[in-house]
């Protein structure tokens, strides 16, 4: 960020803005972080170096490409319950404004709030209470067929609309607790009470629980799913330090930014060369049929090629005290998980640790984000992922420059749907091995904040053991003893403790059901 003067000033500077920069840093505006230091692992580019345009481009695809089979299989996994895959037209809709919702909020959160290279997307917190909430209003109506008439297909959008408006209507009224907090700095307050210790355990626990759904997806193919390992691990650690040489003696580090979209693009070839050929079995109950490049033909033939989502376009919102209840649990989650991505990303980035008031403007974007994912139709509030930023360390760019533009990809994609969902057709065990990769990294930097904490004390100790248990234990025994707390659903705050205590059993530790698309937009597997 340059200050009145045309001066280059570092991040901790821009977020304090109480000292000033000498005119050294004017020579380093647009030099690499890696040539101002010796560590060969370092940044290649800071959070405010300014790579070139097309790195910027290539950077924001590959951020893109990281989170879109998590930005694409949320929204199916809700639109059963919320009746929206009965009506082909709908569940377009429902996941073009998904994509492009993740784009503006992404933009707000990097150019607004804490100003770091986080992407923004759709928080489990928010869909498992949401779920629920569906659950209990009954089942849908029998889906559509080609001969359904006018009457059929007003009662299931009637229907669907009701749902996803008493959706909308809870998810801006419990963000206003997460906008007042970001505004009257009372992040700050609580942040006295998350230290180091905390964020290490949450971020352990915000990996653990859908580490599932690595292995499920690299259980489709081990093959394949090896081979992107194997690829995203050669590239990153260990051809890094190579570069390819260009036109007028450039030279260009290719495997140090790009090591995951090199990886799935060879992969992705050989998973085509294997379905041309016959290799991969037609039969979708076989293994290996995961790893076919024409799974998803039909969703790319069906999908509109425009379509702009605006705000109420299903209509005006509602509130319900359940779901009131059950967004707000979610608002908490999502608070206490970003300051801890905040963190996470700074650290990783090699940038300072944020201070309190960039991470209040965090909070009010987040929750500025989660109002008008409501106002626009998303099932979801939105909060920082986690993936992305482990991602930051293999391609050795944490440039906001990047996130803008993967901002930016989202936002078209969300427009532009045919291009969304061609990017469908990217074969499951591909995915897995992305997961596999990006996941053990944020679980690995929630290890790495407890080398702020002092582990020989009996205090921290039991703290972090403690901890652990809890967070394993207790959903363990839910999930086995689904009885153990129960509550009668026919009462309001039946539904209500429905709503607070059912995520935490079964639906949970079972995410990995997220990463089992099903093979066309009509056809959503939910329970």
């Amino acid at each position: 960020m340059d200050n009145s003067d045309g001066k280059r000033v570092s991040l901790e500077e821009e977020w304090n803005s109480t000292t000033t920069h000498d005119a050294a840093s004017e020579e380093t505006r647009n030099e690499p972080t890696s040539h101002r230091r010796d560590d060969t692992h370092a940044m290649v580019y800071g959070v405010q170096d300014r790579p070139p345009w097309f790195s910027i481009i290539l950077m924001g695809g590959q951020h893109f490409a990281i989170s879109f089979s998590a930005c694409f299989a949320l929204p199916l996994i809700v639109a059963g319950p919320m009746c929206f895959d009965l009506d082909r037209d709908l569940l377009n809709r429902l996941v073009g404004t998904v994509f492009f919702i993740t784009g503006l909020t992404t933009f707000l959160q990097t150019c607004f709030g804490t100003r770091l290279p986080i992407i923004q997307g759709p928080s489990v917190a928010f869909m498992l209470p949401a779920m629920v909430l569906f659950g209990l209003k009954g089942p849908c109506p029998a889906p559509l067929t080609a001969n359904s008439t006018m009457e059929e297909r007003a009662e299931v959008r009637e229907i669907a609309f009701e749902r996803i408006q008493e959706l909308q209507g809870s998810i801006c009224l419990a963000s206003l607790a997460q906008v007042i907090l970001g505004v009257t700095g009372l992040v700050g307050v609580l942040l006295r009470f998350v230290r180091p210790i905390t964020i290490a355990i949450t971020l352990i626990f915000i990996i653990l629980p859908i580490m599932p759904m690595a292995s499920d997806a690299c259980g489709t193919h081990w093959g394949i799913a090896s081979m992107t390992i194997f690829l995203i691990i050669l590239f990153s650690q260990f051809l890094d330090r190579y570069q390819i040489p260009l036109p007028r003696g450039n030279r260009f580090a290719i495997f140090t930014f790009f090591p995951i979209l090199l990886a799935v693009a060879i992969s992705w070839i050989v998973c085509l060369i294997l379905t041309e050929m016959r290799v991969l079995p037609d039969d979708p109950d076989a293994y290996g049929y995961q790893a076919r490049t024409d799974i998803y033909g039909d969703v790319i033939n069906d999908a509109a090629w425009f379509r702009v989502p605006y705000p109420g376009q299903f209509g005006v919102p509602t509130v319900s005290l359940a779901g009131f209840i059950g967004m707000f649990s979610g608002v908490i989650a999502s608070v206490v998980e970003s300051v801890g991505d905040y963190h996470a990303c700074a650290l990783i980035s090699e940038s300072p640790p944020p201070p309190v008031h960039a991470i209040n403007r965090g909070v009010l974007m987040e929750g500025v984000g989660c109002i008008t994912a409501g106002l626009w139709g998303a099932p979801f509030g939105y909060t920082s992922w986690s993936f992305n930023i482990s991602a930051i360390s293999l391609t050795k760019d944490a440039s906001r420059w990047s996130a803008y533009a993967a901002a930016a990809f989202f936002a078209f994609s969300g427009i532009f749907f045919k291009f969304s969902a061609f990017c469908v057709s990217l074969p499951q065990p591909i995915v897995g091995g992305i997961m596999a990769t990006t996941f053990g990294i944020v679980c690995s930097i929630g290890f790495a904040n407890l080398a702020f904490v002092k582990v020989n004390t009996s205090r921290n100790l039991f703290i972090i053991g403690f901890a652990i248990f809890m967070g394993v234990g207790l959903p363990d025994f839910l999930i086995k003893n689904p009885g153990a707390i129960a509550t009668d659903e026919t009462t309001s705050l039946g539904r209500l403790f429905q709503s607070l205590i059912t995520p935490c059993e079964k639906k949970c530790l079972r995410i990995s059901n997220l990463n089992r698309l099903p093979r066309s937009l009509g056809d959503v597997p939910y329970q």
